[in-house]
């Protein structure tokens, strides 16, 4: 074998390493080309935004009712007594939010939820009416509910990464 074929074969055994390494902990969904971790360590939605990040992840949006269904599934999956630091169990925060303005959800990647999708919400959540702090202003979903649910971001809340595995 060549150098350069031997450099190749190196580097495409490297990055396979890596990427299988870098899902550990991650449920793949195959069809979707997309892999999600549920972190039971409970954290306010900015904190959990920033720690999906660091491990080069983002925190979940659904894309489609399908991908919604399928996280919501590993919700329901989620062993309950591991939470820890929260009140409610049955948030899991996702990567939306109108933090900066009331009127427009947007997606962690500052895509309008209208524009990806999927942006139905469950019963009268996802209408704030105002900047004001005291309205939620982060995104979630619950175990039941077949929507998306607005909540307070500074509480904290368990929360999934997501992995793209087809970029």
């Amino acid at each position: 074998m060549r150098l350069q074929e031997v450099t190749i074969v190196f580097t495409l055994m490297s990055t396979c390493f890596v990427s299988s390494r870098s899902l550990q902990g991650y449920t793949r969904n195959k069809e979707l080309g997309t892999a999600y971790k549920i972190v039971y360590r409970s954290q306010p939605w900015d904190m959990a935004r920033q720690l999906c990040e660091d491990e080069g992840a983002k925190l979940a949006v659904p894309r489609s009712e399908k991908e919604f269904q399928f996280i919501q599934k590993l919700v329901r999956g989620m062993h309950y007594p591991a939470l820890t630091n929260t009140a409610e169990k049955l948030v899991v925060w996702l990567g939306i939010n109108n933090i900066n303005d009331f009127r427009t959800w947007i997606t962690v990647d500052g895509v309008d939820i209208r524009e990806i999708g999927f942006d139905k919400w469950a019963g009268h959540n996802g209408e704030a009416t105002s900047n004001a702090p005291d309205e939620p202003h982060c995104a979630a979903l619950d175990a039941i509910n077949p929507g998306l649910r607005d909540w307070w971001c500074h509480r904290s809340q368990p929360y999934i990464c997501q992995l793209n595995l087809t970029s």
